[in-house]
């Protein structure tokens, strides 16, 4: 006689919610929507579907669709900020921390490049003290390069008659515009373009030769 199953073992097992992982899948999601249809062309719904949510777990996480587009900013932003910090404290000279941080910009931007896709393209949807949030993260990058930029002055590396704002916006644009072009298979690889754009710039902002 065939021995009789346990009623509580043959029921399905209930799915256990991951909080992270659902956010995760959310920002994925959210992610892949809006560099394939825009902002405008994408539904709570289509996100929640893409990560396999209810739009309930969506508004869980998030207040709004532009709630989901100021965290993909934030995410590349905020990594970026964290390894210039990580330069500015390091015992470098001006020239070197300056040819770093080209180096770095273009490295996060290659990491983050989807977020920095959507950004430019979905940006104005964002206004208000959202956008207000991301000046400020953004003030306070120009505003380390000012400071970059004006210490090397005064240690003699730099060219002194350089206007210290439009150089350090000059510096952070032309980096950031690359997210438009690179591709990693394409004839250069990043490092050989950030050395590339470096000296372009050290060329701009070295003080003559005495």
């Amino acid at each position: 006689m065939a021995a009789k199953k346990d009623s509580k073992s043959a029921m399905p097992r209930a799915r256990t919610y991951d909080p992270v992982q659902t956010r995760a899948s959310i920002i994925e999601a959210g992610l892949k929507l809006f560099n394939r249809d825009g902002f405008s062309g994408t539904a709570v719904k289509d996100i929640a579907d893409e990560a396999g949510v209810t739009k309930g777990a969506f508004y869980h996480h998030f207040e709004s669709k532009e709630d989901l587009l100021l965290l993909i900013h934030d995410d590349y932003i905020e990594y970026q900020l964290g390894v210039i910090e990580e330069i500015v404290a390091r015992d470098l000279t001006p020239t070197e921390q300056l040819r770093t941080m080209i180096d770095a910009i273009l490295h996060a931007l290659d990491k983050y490049h989807a977020n920095v896709t959507i950004f430019f393209q979905e940006r104005r949807y964002l206004s208000g003290p959202k956008f207000e949030h991301i000046r400020k993260r953004r003030d306070e990058l120009e505003g380390v390069f000012r400071k970059l930029l004006a210490r090397g002055i005064e240690t003699g590396e730099f060219r002194s008659d350089m206007d210290v704002a439009i150089t350090g916006l000059g510096i952070i644009g032309m980096c950031a515009w690359s997210y438009q072009w690179y591709v990693p298979e394409g004839r250069l690889k990043l490092d050989e373009v950030a050395r590339i754009f470096s000296q372009l710039v050290m060329d701009g902002v070295a003080a003559p030769a005495r």
